[in-house]
């Protein structure tokens, strides 16, 4: 640790996002950075960057000496084109994740009701919150899915294979939907500066996909966001250019229709 590292360091453990600090006022070695327990065995795709840059930035934002595993485990060569998929249950529904692959065109989901036998086929393409919802399905069926992405007009190999339980009532459901075709946006920058636009959904939504892609390594560094009726002077629009590694946070409030 040091004071020339970062105070927010962002670690993905299979698209789940947590955060740790590198910073200390004073160089300390061997120190215990981050810690992760309980893990599933079996294979997990880990990411770890910069969320937010040092102040007193000189040579490194943040360094490891050591990544320890179990015992028996081991770290695994990284396949940048290899699917890690999830699967949530909700009522009749089932929602998927996974990480996404740079280029790719499209995605196809294969669902069924046995293990190793997905004879169900739908194209999906990920929505703004980085997943895809599966409708439609019986609730106490147990249901196995494979994804694979199109690169190049040609199919990679399937992911792993993931499986949910849809349930009535208790179960887990996708993310809340809006209610509103517009919303307020605020951007909480690493400065402490707060944004706030009125926008559509469908911009809202194209805000947070390209966040959360930029998340997974894909994307522009930095988004426009036209600022409407917030305009000044005689400009037919005005845009908010902000840096993906200048935003602390953000959340959507205020939906409602217009």
């Amino acid at each position: 640790m040091s004071d020339s590292y970062t105070n927010k360091v962002g670690i993905s453990i299979d698209g789940k996002i947590e955060y740790f600090s590198a910073y200390r006022e004073s160089w300390s070695h061997q120190r215990l950075a981050y810690e992760k327990v309980g893990l599933e065995r079996g294979i997990h795709n880990v990411k770890i960057w910069t969320e937010v840059p040092s102040s007193n930035y000189v040579v490194y934002d943040y360094r490891f000496d050591a990544i320890d595993v179990d015992s028996d485990g081991k770290l695994t060569d990284y396949n940048g084109s290899e699917i890690n998929l999830s699967a949530e249950a909700g009522n009749s529904q089932v929602t998927l994740k996974w990480n996404q692959i740079k280029d790719a065109e499209s995605y196809t989901v294969k669902y069924g009701t046995v293990s190793g036998k997905c004879t169900e086929t739908v194209t999906a393409t990920k929505d703004a919150y980085g997943n895809f919802v599966i409708p439609g399905l019986t609730n106490g069926t147990k249901y196995y899915f494979v994804v694979s992405a199109k690169l190049n007009g040609v199919n990679s190999e399937y992911s792993n294979e993931a499986s949910a339980t849809p349930q009535g009532g208790g179960g887990q459901t996708g993310p809340e939907q809006p209610t509103g075709n517009r919303a307020i946006l605020v951007v909480t920058m690493t400065t402490g500066l707060e944004k706030e636009f009125d926008l559509s959904m469908k911009e809202v939504n194209d805000f947070i996909a390209w966040y959360e892609g930029k998340q997974t390594g894909s994307g522009s560094a930095s988004y426009s966001i036209n600022k409407h009726d917030n305009n000044k002077g005689p400009f037919s629009s005005r845009k908010d250019y902000m840096l993906f590694n200048r935003i602390l946070t953000f959340e959507v409030s205020d939906e409602y229709s217009k």
